[in-house]
């Protein structure tokens, strides 16, 4: 689940109210004139070429040909730009299976997907966070996730928290894979191997003695997301397992 972004003393429903109206907007609306969704698109394109740091309302206002004023009549203030940013480029969740399939398979289609929606837009994972979702697509996110987490026998008390973790560990690490400069990360294992000292790192070291068990750069981020993910829904299963077995036991 993409976060919400950090609006500082703005009034959560003031943000949440423009971005339903963005959405609603570019739903019925696709005159190309000046619009909150017209001005949200660019700045997305903006923050894609070149980040968020490249973003300020006089630079959406000049790629539109308009005046920064022109755009606060529609989005009153950067903060809430990125807001709407961060839900528009989030977009709708992967569409549910048309058959019935395991929580499981489900779960961790959800998850590829949201990694490959941070490696569309690096910007995503960084940006700042102050509240849960409101906006619409990251709710439908949010709800695409508790879905199968509401089938998996878990509590109900337990499936926000469970799906809030998930959403953060796989943000993190895709956060980590597109901040990774290449060249460091070519150079980690040499610069370990020099400094380790077995005696205070004994774990460490024996790892990277063994090739392949420590890995260095983001592209072997993806298959520590899957191992991560594989683990907590072991843990799930066996939860839930448990839980029928006190159920058993009661009846």
């Amino acid at each position: 689940m993409p976060p919400a972004s950090r609006t500082g003393s703005t009034d959560l429903a003031a943000v949440a109210d423009l971005l339903w109206r963005a959405s609603d907007e570019r739903e019925d609306d696709g005159r190309p004139r000046l619009s909150a969704w017209l001005i949200v698109d660019a700045a997305v394109a903006i923050a894609d070429a070149e980040g968020l740091d490249a973003l300020s309302m006089q630079r959406v206002a000049s790629e539109l040909g308009y005046t920064s004023m022109a755009l606060y009549r529609h989005i009153p203030g950067k903060d809430r730009l990125v807001a709407a940013m961060i839900d528009v480029a989030t977009g709708r969740p992967p569409a549910p299976p048309s058959s019935p399939v395991a929580w499981r398979a489900e779960i961790e289609s959800w998850v590829d997907a949201l990694w490959e929606l941070y490696l569309r837009h690096p910007w995503l994972a960084r940006a700042p966070t102050l509240s849960a979702p409101v906006g619409p697509n990251e709710l439908a996110w949010f709800e695409a996730l508790l879905s199968p987490l509401s089938r998996a026998g878990l509590d109900r008390a337990e499936l926000i928290p469970t799906a809030t973790f998930i959403s953060s560990a796989v943000r993190d690490l895709a956060r980590v894979a597109t901040e990774l400069d290449p060249a460091a990360a070519a150079a980690y294992g040499q610069v370990l191997e020099r400094h380790l000292d077995p005696g205070r790192f004994p774990v460490l070291s024996s790892l990277m003695a063994e090739e392949g068990l420590v890995e260095d750069d983001g592209d072997h981020l993806a298959p520590s997301v899957h191992h991560g993910l594989s683990r907590l829904l072991d843990g799930i299963e066996v939860l839930r397992d448990r839980h029928r077995s006190t159920e058993e036991k009661g009846t």
